[in-house]
């Protein structure tokens, strides 16, 4: 369903029905779809034309949701950005983009300020009133004196948004999405996870996040209710999920061993909740054990995908989670492919893998990504005959079951964050006095893996820890810096083409495990 289509019927036939609740501000559905068809209105005048990138900075909020309705309602590209970036981060997806316009909440009008020094010809416009920011003018004040205007009607081959992941050059990739590739991911959504236009849903998943932003646009095509959280806090989700009477909320792992150990979950009633969705990292068997045992009444689905196929490859649905017989070693498994979603494994030169076999896990549907942005190398090496090369090692039981067991790709997953080496190092590697450095993922208990790193010191070279993160926090973002640095006095282990060893470094912290993801 295309998202645009989507809230014309929204508004048609559930128009009086509540859409958004956020911070005492209360909109229907017709509400919306006025105040969307406006915003357009603001961005075309502020000289947004069809087909440019629109940048997005902000948290999770009722005018998040507008914005992210009107760039496709005026025929423009989305472009959301992560909100932890460091500011030169954000200015280089800025640039790569070549976005015209960058919307932000107020709390970014330093950045905002930042990025548009470093590209004079950016236009701002600040979400909601004017503030005190002389930044940028608000788009509330906009919105009320704009005529709205009629939608683009965009083609389904046409771009509607371009989220960026890791590279394995260091840069962050463009993965391009057209708004056939969504309006796919919005029917397995809607199929996969049983909502319904009676279900109130808490966006706690940042809506920067091709998942997050899915969810969303799902909750526009069934008519249904938002609620959102700007920063997860432990407690004051809990209790909203009480108050709200919260039916569906979708958690990254780390987020949900959280709500499991917290006191609140036996004191207050979440007798509303019916859905709990997980995702965004490996969740440990542990962890989903104990949730079953603490939300009996709960109906829980996994989903396992990527940016690069706008979503979903996988899904292990509420029937398949089970504490006896097969369905307790299924738990291990991310599911089985999601409707119109092929899944291969398959060996380094392509030819598919039987069942049992480990290799790397290869997916086809209507959701695989036009490619990267302005990044042809990255694209052939990813896409082959329609079939998107995940970097993921796992393989497939007799019954289609995907149990994910490494990773072929040089990335680490913290707190449902993916952080790739390449980038860390870089920055690590331009602290003067370094020789070497490697950086790997670790166990963790909260965060699933953490960054660590191994660094050689040049000869007569003395480094801090210390001094090195620091280094670190202000080239890249926080969630990116290791949380542990390791330092050696002899060289790290080269292969024979003198690359770095890493699964040697890997080895002490991962030893006694039965898989390398965690």
């Amino acid at each position: 369903m295309f998202i645009v289509n989507a809230l014309h019927r929204a508004a048609q036939a559930h128009g009086a029905s509540i859409a958004s609740v956020h911070q005492g501000r209360t909109r229907t559905w017709a509400q919306l779809k006025d105040r969307v068809a406006r915003l357009a209105t603001v961005l075309r005048q502020a000289g947004v034309q069809r087909g440019e990138r629109v940048a997005l900075i902000g948290w999770n909020s009722d005018r998040y949701l507008e914005a992210v309705l009107a760039v496709p309602w005026m025929g423009a590209v989305l472009v959301p950005l992560n909100t932890r970036l460091a500011p030169a981060e954000v200015l280089y997806q800025v640039e790569h983009a070549e976005a015209s316009l960058l919307l932000f909440d107020h709390e970014f009008a330093p950045i905002a300020s930042l990025v548009r020094e470093g590209q004079p010809g950016l236009k701002l416009l600040a979400l909601g009133d004017a503030h005190a920011d002389p930044v940028a003018p608000g788009s509330d004040a906009l919105i009320e004196a704009a005529a709205p205007m009629d939608d683009a009607q965009p083609r389904p081959d046409e771009l509607m948004g371009i989220f960026y992941t890791g590279g394995t050059t260091g840069l962050p990739k463009g993965v391009m999405t057209t708004h056939a590739n969504f309006a796919h991911q919005t029917c397995l959504h809607m199929m996969d996870l049983g909502w319904d236009q009676g279900t109130v849903y808490m966006h706690v998943l940042p809506m920067f996040h091709l998942g997050g932003l899915a969810a969303a646009y799902t909750m526009v095509s069934l008519a249904a209710r938002n609620h959102y959280m700007e920063k997860f806090d432990v407690t004051q989700f809990a209790q909203r999920l009480a108050d709200e009477r919260i039916s569906a909320v979708a958690l990254s792992p780390v987020s949900l061993g959280w709500l499991l150990d917290s006191p609140l979950l036996d004191q207050l009633d979440f007798s509303a909740l019916r859905h709990l969705g997980y995702g965004t990292a490996p969740i440990t068997e542990a962890v989903l054990r104990k949730t079953m045992a603490r939300l009996p009444d709960v109906r829980l689905t996994q989903i396992y995908g990527q940016t690069e196929i706008t979503g979903t490859i996988s899904v292990l649905r509420p029937n398949e989670h089970g504490l006896q017989g097969e369905a307790a070693a299924r738990l291990r498994s991310a599911g089985r492919a999601s409707w119109g979603v092929q899944l291969r494994i398959v060996d380094d030169q392509g030819q598919a893998l039987p069942s049992g076999q480990s290799g790397e896990v290869v997916a086809r549907s209507p959701g695989v990504t036009q490619g990267y942005w302005r990044n042809p190398e990255q694209t052939a090496a990813a896409l082959h005959d329609g079939w998107l090369h995940t970097g993921d090692i796992g393989y497939l039981d007799a019954d289609g079951f995907l149990f994910v067991v490494d990773r072929k790709k040089d990335m680490i997953v913290t707190g449902g964050e993916n952080v790739f080496s390449s980038e860390v190092e870089n920055a690590i590697a331009s602290f003067p006095g370094v020789a070497q450095v490697a950086v790997i993922g670790v166990p963790h208990d909260t965060w699933g893996e953490a960054v660590h790193a191994v660094v050689v010191p040049a000869p007569g070279v003395t480094l801090e820890p210390e001094a090195l993160l620091a280094h670190c926090r202000a080239r890249i973002a926080g969630y990116k810096c290791p949380k542990s640095i390791e330092l050696h006095n002899q060289p790290l282990p080269l292969s024979g083409v003198n690359k770095i060893q890493k699964h040697v470094l890997r080895e002490a912290h991962w030893k006694g495990r039965t898989r390398r993801v965690n």
